[in-house]
């Protein structure tokens, strides 16, 4: 197997793949759902447990000078999936008798019965990654059990144990520049962490050229690990300013899917050669009102108990929350089969035909 891709190309335009299909009830929440002040409602982990969906919201709110305000996460529940109950209460993520401060960007994951929450937290060292576990006692309180150093972000534990190991998927930043890719990491109880190795690169995404990042944890199906991902290109061409004062923004956050091999989660074996989802709903672009444009960021999946629907949640415009569905079928109709151009990241940029196609100039 090979990656199709070596020769990738700027992005040009991008379009919603048709195998998706927006909730007609989108946005699913905006900041008018929520039990206590709210300016933007969206990155929304989700994830079924027990007997119910559970959903952990991002909620920023900004005062008139659009500078200063609060960020923390939600907790809400739901029958369907689709109407959720807020607990009129933020998360709040217990760590060496703190409250942890603006905890965002959460996944849900499920891991012997028991619910995890992953995130990222602002700080005044930087941003930081943590996974906590719900003390599940009708609070929004979880208890930290492992904190990172910075500079990540995305971190998702994976729901299932690999050889008797905890997994995880991670994206750091590094010390250089863009491009931005995946990782993952084993652990024996969820504290200490190793054996670390590159995930899935954004060379190996033909329509990412600055980042990527997992979006939700991966689902176990039939053919493989199926991976939610997020994919970010840049374009000065398209920047354009918000109304909210918001910087000169040009990115384009969109959505695809990865498949890695079912007894080694590590392996790549497909990916979509195009976007799942790109802004171009009424509720995902165009509007003043968003922080930021062309910006889709998935953070939930839910294969339903047909073991064909997928339902896929997601934030548009770091503004509101959303909903797509597809089914497996249509989805494996739309992955190209192909393997990492690196198989780990040992490879020296001074290999001439590595920096060509994919070195710091990009």
């Amino acid at each position: 197997m090979f990656n199709p891709f070596r020769d990738k190309k700027k992005p040009g335009e991008l379009h919603s793949n048709p195998i998706m299909r927006r909730y007609e009830g989108n946005p699913l929440l905006t900041a008018q759902d929520m039990p206590y002040r709210a300016t933007y409602v969206f990155n929304a982990g989700v994830i079924r447990y027990r007997d119910q969906y559970v959903i952990a919201p991002r909620i920023n709110i900004y005062e008139a000078d659009w500078k200063s305000g609060d960020l923390f996460t939600g907790l809400g529940f739901s029958k369907d999936g689709i109407k959720f109950d807020i607990i009129p209460d933020r998360i709040r993520v217990h760590y060496k008798g703190e409250i942890l401060p603006m905890v965002n960007d959460a996944r849900l994951t499920v891991v012997d019965d028991e619910l995890y929450l992953s995130f990222c937290f602002e700080n005044l060292h930087s941003e930081r990654p943590g996974i906590a576990k719900w003390r599940n006692d009708g609070t929004t309180d979880f208890d930290a059990v492992f904190i990172g150093v910075p500079q990540q972000r995305n971190m998702v534990l994976c729901p299932n144990k690999v050889n008797g190991l905890y997994m995880r998927l991670e994206r750091p930043s590094n010390q250089w520049h863009a491009p931005f890719h995946i990782w993952y990491s084993f652990s024996p109880d969820l504290r200490y962490w190793g054996d670390s190795e590159l995930y899935l690169g954004c060379e190996d995404v033909p329509f990412a050229t600055a980042k990527i990042g997992a979006g939700a944890p991966p689902l176990l199906t039939d053919k493989g690990w199926l991976l939610i991902f997020h994919a970010v290109d840049e374009d000065p061409d398209r920047t354009v300013i918000m109304k909210n004062g918001n910087r000169p923004w040009h990115k384009r956050y969109t959505a695809g899917a990865a498949l890695f091999d079912k007894d080694d989660p590590t392996k790549l074996i497909a990916i979509t050669k195009e976007p799942l989802l790109v802004a171009e709903a009424p509720y995902e672009t165009g509007d003043p009102e968003l922080w930021t444009e062309f910006t889709i960021f998935p953070c939930g999946a839910v294969l339903e108990d047909d073991n064909q629907t997928l339902r896929i949640y997601y934030g548009a415009g770091d503004a509101n929350t959303n909903l797509a569905t597809t089914t497996l079928d249509e989805l494996w109709s739309v992955m190209t089969p192909c393997s990492r151009i690196a198989d780990i990241a040992t490879v020296s940029w001074n290999r001439k035909e590595w920096t060509k196609d994919y070195g710091q100039n990009q």
